[in-house]
């Protein structure tokens, strides 16, 4: 087992704030080694606090899979500022659009998460969206939000707010 604040070999510590692509920010609770199949395997525990759940990653595993440090200031200052420039997908069918929506999530890069966000929330001014696109577009706002207050230190009901100030600020672009 690492102590709290020792580093593993992949440069991860207990207690860093990190971005899993899949389920959004989360603490390294802890590096930890298990036995499977005879051999000892490095472990990430992550405790993701949005979702109450802890995920067990192979830190081998962990850049293949997205895992990775949180935004910088200036790139998460950018990807809010993106959020006022109205971006569409036009001419796609619904599962096509949905199946590029995902592709952005899971890079997991701030800029991509305020994508997605930007996309659905001026479409559902549009329309109701369709279960599926509701569910991404929570999970990509809770992301979001979830980085923002993170790498901003700021409480979630600001990152919010500085979120949709943005998003209402909305000037056409389509992608």
């Amino acid at each position: 087992m690492i102590a709290m604040g020792d580093e593993d070999k992949k440069g991860f510590s207990i207690g860093e704030k990190v971005v899993y692509p899949t389920h959004g920010v989360g603490v390294i609770s802890d590096i930890t080694e298990k036995l499977l199949n005879g051999e000892s395997v490095q472990y990430y525990v992550i405790t993701i606090p949005s979702l109450d759940m802890n995920i067990l990653l192979p830190s081998d595993n962990a850049a293949s899979l997205g895992l990775r440090r949180l935004s910088k200031k200036e790139d998460m200052k950018k990807a809010i500022s993106s959020l006022s420039e109205r971006k569409e997908v036009r001419g796609s069918d619904w599962k096509s659009r949905q199946q590029m929506q995902m592709n952005l999530l899971k890079t997991g890069t701030i800029g991509n998460v305020a994508t997605v966000v930007n996309i659905l929330y001026n479409r559902q001014k549009v329309r109701d969206l369709p279960i599926q696109e509701r569910r991404l577009f929570e999970t990509a706002l809770t992301h979001l939000v979830d980085e923002c207050s993170y790498v901003l230190g700021i409480d979630s009901e600001s990152a919010k707010r500085t979120i949709f100030s943005h998003l209402e600020r909305l000037k056409s672009a389509p992608i």
